[in-house]
């Protein structure tokens, strides 16, 4: 019995040291700079370490998630069904790939807010969808899985901090994310289904779709934007309160 009890004491105090120890990440890695306000490209390496290091979560830390994927729960569209393009839609289970192949161009903080430029060779958004609508004279009314894809975005992403102390170190407590896709050069649709099996159909709409995608791109665009800020929002807050501010910004204060 009492050798019983001695294996549970140890056991828990393994759990809770593991605890303790998974409050925040106590060593710098060796792929981030402490850098000066002002030292734009040592945040621009930084910010790009950030993406491919950290693409599949944060060692130590099973609460942030992964980056690429991308998970985010739900994405809804509603437009004035006065337009000549009005899609009612309803994703859910969004799981967006390419994240991780980001290409941050340029990075820059001043000012507890945090700035970058950032290129993705292509993202790719797999769901489920419930849709309502029409595109001209076609009218839209299906569910099923489908995608939509972007190649070349220009994102800009903006993030707002203020720091907290705690007895281990300085962090920085994200308050807003705001994202925003300045440019893309292709997007392409498809949602399996969308006629309730008409595939002659669903083919005259697709094509209709990726002929005029800059139309539907517009459409899109607002919801998936504020949907992406949220999720990082989210992501971001977790990922600071776990890593020391002071390993990317040197006299964060």
């Amino acid at each position: 019995m009492l050798i019983k009890v001695s294996k549970f004491l140890t056991i828990l105090l393994v759990c809770v040291s593991a605890g303790a120890a998974s409050k925040y990440l106590a060593e710098k890695p060796d792929f981030l700079t402490p850098c000066s306000e002002g030292d734009n490209p040592c945040l621009t390496s930084n910010f790009q370490a950030f993406f491919r290091q950290w693409k599949d979560g944060i060692p130590g830390n099973s609460a942030v998630g992964s980056f690429d994927p991308l998970y985010i729960k739900r994405v809804k569209f509603s437009q004035d069904t006065n337009n000549a393009i009005a899609i009612n839609a309803d994703l859910k289970e969004v799981h967006v790939a390419g994240a991780g192949q980001a290409v941050v161009k340029e990075a820059s903080y001043n000012n507890y807010v945090a700035k970058a430029l950032i290129t993705v060779p292509k993202l790719r958004f797999n769901f489920d969808y419930k849709v309502k609508g029409h595109v001209v004279a076609l009218n839209l009314n299906g569910h099923g899985v489908g995608y939509f894809e972007s190649e070349n975005a220009l994102i800009y992403l903006e993030m707002a901090v203020k720091p907290r102390t705690s007895p281990e170190a300085i962090f920085a407590d994200v308050q807003s994310v705001k994202v925003s896709f300045r440019e893309i050069k292709q997007f392409r649709i498809k949602l399996e289904n969308l006629f309730g099996g008409n595939k002659d159909l669903e083919d005259t709409a697709h094509t209709l779709f990726n002929e005029n995608w800059r139309d539907f791109y517009e459409v899109l665009r607002p919801a998936v934007e504020q949907t992406v800020s949220g999720v990082l929002l989210d992501r971001f807050k977790k990922t600071f309160n776990f890593v020391p501010a002071t390993y990317l910004i040197k006299d964060f204060h």
